[in-house]
């Protein structure tokens, strides 16, 4: 499976806001949580201590491990599993399974939302993102912590009203048509974008 080249987080940042295709915070999400399955799937076929590892851990998350098992190959999975069991840390009283995934996409989270608002205090960078679909709703709210920039989370929660407003009449002209296929796929598009701007993206299902 081939894994992308690791690129700076503010270089990944502007290459998705660029794109302009949705939240550019959840694509760079799902970028490297597909990295960190792809080297992941790697290294427990062939690292038997870093399977020993995640198999201490309990293996994944719900979410993760079903990503992981439709993502790898089925000896992979097996061998995986199989670490697991014989780990017996299931017996526990307290098993809880630790996701390193969940804690490696935390930390890159963390990082991404941070450079996102110094992307903002550049004015050009402003106007650049006022002019895109922005992001999601999901992390709106998160970035809400960075109480050090009440301005710019102000002008953010005010340009992604506006921002939603302006597909009011591209949905209007869409409602006109019987088929779905008789529009656009420029306009198509936009479906997908203004759900992943209402609920964000966990997937890259859209």
């Amino acid at each position: 499976m081939k894994i992308r080249k690791g690129k700076n987080i503010n270089a990944e940042l502007i290459e998705k806001l660029s794109n302009n295709k949705g939240c550019p915070l959840c694509s760079a999400i799902i970028d490297f949580e597909f990295d960190q399955f792809s080297k992941l799937q790697y290294e427990i076929t062939h690292n038997e201590e870093i399977r020993r590892q995640i198999a201490m851990d309990g293996g994944f998350c719900d979410f993760h491990f079903r990503q992981f098992k439709k993502i790898a190959n089925g000896k992979t999975n097996i061998l995986l599993l199989k670490a697991i069991v014989h780990s017996e840390v299931y017996k526990q009283k307290k098993f809880s399974i630790k996701c390193r995934i969940c804690e490696s996409i935390n930390e890159y989270e963390e990082k991404l939302l941070r450079t996102f608002m110094d992307y903002l205090f550049d004015n050009k960078a402003r106007m650049n993102f006022q002019m895109s679909n922005g992001i999601c709703f999901v992390h709106l709210n998160l970035l809400n912590k960075f109480k050090d920039f009440n301005e710019i989370l102000e002008w953010l929660h005010k340009v992604h009203v506006e921002q939603i407003k302006k597909m009011q009449t591209d949905f209007d002209d869409m409602s006109q048509y019987k088929s779905f296929y008789e529009i656009a796929p420029e306009k198509r598009m936009l479906i997908n974008i203004l759900i992943e701007k209402l609920a964000g993206r966990k997937t890259g299902g859209l």
